[in-house]
C-alpha cells in the first residue's frame, strides 16, 4: 500500500431518500421507478462497460478501491448484469444497500469504514458510471499530490482539479465527441484528507470546493470522460454553457492517444446500440 490510499466511489443508480441527483424527489418509489425504468437501465450499461469499466482496469496503477454502491432492489436481469460486468475489475466492491438512505451520510459511512488507518493521506474521488478516466489517473494522482504537500502539512485537507477531459455526447443522430474544459467538474476531482477525517468527498460541492479547500487545478493532461445523454444530470450544453470546448478533431486524438479508445470504435458501438445489433 502506498503512503497515498486511492479510494474512489461510484453510486449505480442507487435510489436515495430524495438527495444526491439533480432529478431526484422525496419519493422514493417515484425515484425508483425513475432510475429502475428498463430504457434508462439499459442506456446507463452502455456507457458502464463502454467507458467506465474498460479505463478502470486499463490503471497502469492498480493500487485503489471503489465502492459501487447500488440498491438492494435493482431488478434482474440488471443486478446479474452489473455483477458479472464489476467481477472483470478487481479493484471493484460492489455493496447492494437497503433503498432510500439518505445519500451524503451514506456515502460518508462507506468511505470512512473502508480508509485504510495506515495510509498517510486517503485521497478520494467519485466516479459516475457513464464517465471514464484516463488509464494514468491514479498514479498522476499520488505523483501530483507531491506538489500539494507543503499546503498539506499545514491544512490536512487538499484538492486536485484536473479540469481537461471529453465530453462523449449520445444521443439519436449519434454520438459526438467534444473535448473541453471545465473547471471543478465532478470527475478526475481528488479530495486528499486524513485516513481519521470526520468528512468525505461526498461532503463538499465540487462546484465550491475552491472556496473551502486549498485546490491546485492542472488543465494538462486531458484526464476524464463525461457520458452525456437524456438520462443524466450532467448534459454539457445544460450544466456548463461558458465550458472552454474544442474541435472535434483534437477529440478524436485526445480519445486515442489518453484513453486508448478509437471514435470509430465508439461510434460502431452507439448505432449498434441504437439499432438494436
Amino acid at each position: 500500500m502506498s503512503n497515498v490510499q486511492m479510494l474512489g466511489l461510484c453510486r449505480f443508480s442507487y435510489p436515495t431518500a430524495g438527495d444526491g441527483f439533480a432529478q431526484g424527489q422525496d419519493d422514493l418509489m417515484a425515484n425508483r421507478a425513475r432510475l429502475y425504468d428498463p430504457a434508462r437501465l439499459d442506456l446507463r450499461f452502455w456507457f458502464f462497460e463502454t467507458l467506465c469499466l474498460p479505463t478502470l482496469a486499463a490503471q497502469t496503477d492498480p493500487d485503489f478501491t471503489v465502492l459501487l454502491i447500488y440498491g438492494d432492489q435493482l431488478p434482474e436481469p440488471w443486478r446479474t448484469r452489473l455483477l458479472a460486468a464489476v467481477a472483470t475489475v478487481p479493484q471493484i466492491r460492489a455493496l447492494a444497500l437497503p433503498e432510500g438512505q439518505p445519500h451524503r451520510a451514506l456515502c460518508n459511512r462507506l468511505m470512512r469504514e473502508v480508509r485504510d488507518p495506515e495510509a498517510r493521506v486517503v485521497g478520494e474521488f467519485t466516479i459516475d458510471d457513464d464517465d471514464g478516466l484516463a488509464p494514468d489517473f491514479i498514479a498522476r494522482a499520488r505523483t501530483d499530490f507531491g506538489h500539494l504537500r507543503p499546503l498539506w502539512k499545514t491544512t490536512r485537507r487538499v484538492a486536485l482539479d484536473y479540469n481537461g477531459g471529453v465530453a462523449v455526447e449520445a444521443g439519436a443522430g449519434g454520438l459526438s465527441l467534444t473535448p473541453l474544459q471545465a473547471d471543478f467538474w465532478a470527475p478526475a476531482l481528488v479530495v486528499f484528507c486524513q485516513p481519521r477525517s470526520s468528512r468525505s468527498i461526498q461532503d463538499h460541492n465540487h462546484k465550491r470546493i475552491w472556496s473551502r479547500v486549498p485546490t491546485l487545478s492542472l488543465p494538462d493532461p486531458a484526464m476524464f470522460l463525461r457520458g452525456s445523454h437524456a438520462s443524466n444530470d450532467s448534459r454539457v450544453r445544460k450544466r456548463l454553457p461558458g465550458a472552454r470546448e474544442g474541435t472535434p478533431d483534437v477529440a478524436e486524438t485526445l480519445l486515442r492517444v489518453r484513453f486508448g479508445l478509437r471514435a470509430d470504435d465508439l461510434a460502431r458501438a452507439w448505432r449498434s446500440y441504437v439499432t438494436g445489433g
